[in-house]
């Protein structure tokens, strides 16, 4: 039977967070990459010259597309990871399994909001430090009281 809620509690844990996969990619999914199309022209020929020009500035808006697609989903994501891992923690003790499993699913979920490439570092420093700051949280409310007992 405590095999059962191990794996019931992960459960809850993973379709969390695969929730908020699938609800960010169905609803602001990720730029799409340019199409590579090269023209079959001498490399040294101007048509030539001017598709690389172009290609290069495509690809350079992508990242920088992708880069505010990235901002965007860390800015939605960590909080929503952070409510899902305190109201865990609140929730917890009067509904034990689906307590834990909404703690590990908001860990997860945070750490999915700081995973992508092309987030720049401060706010990635800033989503690892605030989960931190959660698991100490959740520490302290779930594991000292059973300390006491």
């Amino acid at each position: 039977m405590r095999v059962l809620r191990v794996v019931y509690v992960l459960g809850i844990a993973v379709a969390l967070v695969l929730l908020v996969f699938a609800g960010v990619q169905a609803f602001y999914p990720e730029p799409s990459y340019p199409e590579y199309d090269p023209p079959i022209w001498d490399y040294d020929s101007p048509e030539y010259q001017e598709w690389e020009q172009e290609w290069m500035e495509m690809q350079q808006e992508y990242w920088q597309e992708i880069a505010v697609h990235d901002r965007n989903v860390f800015l939605f994501v960590l909080p929503l990871g952070v409510v899902f891992a305190i109201v865990g923690t609140f929730l917890q003790r009067r509904l034990d399994i689906f307590g834990t499993g909404l703690i590990l699913g908001g860990i997860g979920t945070m750490i999915f909001a700081v995973v992508p490439y092309e987030l720049e570092n401060i706010p990635r420093f800033i989503g690892i430090a605030v989960i931190l700051a959660v698991l100490v949280f959740v520490g302290y409310k779930v594991f000292l009281p059973l300390k006491r007992s």
